[in-house]
C-alpha cells in the first residue's frame, strides 16, 4: 500500500492537469474548512456555500499558491475571505430588501446586478492605485486584497515585516487622500 501524497504533491499534480488531485485536496481538507465556515453563518447550507466559494477560488488560483505557508493555511485564508464576503453580502441584501420595501417597487434589488454601481469610486481607486509606487501597491494588494499575512508578504518582497507595514500605511494614506 502506497503512502498518501503530500499537499505539495497534490498541488503540483493539479497544476500539471490531474483534476483528481484537487478532489483529493478537497476530501482531505473539507471537514476543517467547513468547521471554520460555520463561524460565519448559522446554518450548514450557508457554510457549504462559503466552502464551495473558497474551493472555487483555490482551484482557479492554485498556480499562484507559492508554498510559503502550508496549503491548509492558504485554504483557511480563502474560507475566511469567503466568510467575510458572505457576511458583507448578507448585510447588503438585508439593506437592499429594506430599500425595496420603502420604494414599493416589484424589483428584487438583492438579485439585481448594476455594473455601473459605484463606478466613479472604483475608477477613483483604480487611478489612485496607479499613482502608488510598485512596492506600495504590491504590499497593499497582497495584504488587504489577497489576504496574505504580513510575514509572508515580507518574504515575497524580500524585506522586513515593518517595511511591509510602512509601505501599506503609506499606500492607504495616498488612497484616502485620493478618495477624499
Amino acid at each position: 500500500m502506497s503512502a498518501q501524497p503530500t499537499d505539495r504533491e497534490l498541488v503540483d499534480a493539479f497544476i500539471g492537469g490531474d483534476t483528481k488531485a484537487f478532489s483529493a485536496i478537497v476530501e482531505k481538507h473539507r471537514a476543517r474548512l467547513t468547521a471554520m465556515a460555520r463561524r460565519y453563518t448559522r446554518n450548514d447550507d450557508d457554510a457549504q456555500d462559503i466552502v464551495q466559494e473558497a474551493l472555487l477560488k483555490a482551484s482557479c488560483n492554485m498556480a499562484s499558491y507559492r508554498h510559503d505557508a502550508t496549503l491548509s493555511t492558504w485554504l483557511h485564508r480563502l474560507v475566511m475571505n469567503s466568510g467575510y464576503d458572505f457576511l458583507n453580502h448578507r448585510s447588503n441584501r438585508e439593506n437592499a430588501s429594506l430599500d425595496a420595501e420603502i420604494i414599493e417597487d416589484d424589483r428584487n434589488y438583492a438579485l439585481a446586478h448594476n455594473p455601473s454601481e459605484n463606478l466613479a469610486e472604483r475608477i477613483t481607486v483604480a487611478q489612485a492605485m496607479e499613482t502608488l509606487r510598485q512596492d506600495q501597491r504590491e504590499a497593499l494588494y497582497l495584504t488587504d486584497v489577497a489576504g496574505y499575512p504580513i510575514d509572508t508578504v515580507a518574504k515575497v518582497q524580500g524585506v522586513a515585516p515593518g517595511t511591509v507595514k510602512s509601505r501599506r500605511a503609506r499606500a492607504r494614506q495616498v488612497l484616502r487622500a485620493a478618495i477624499d
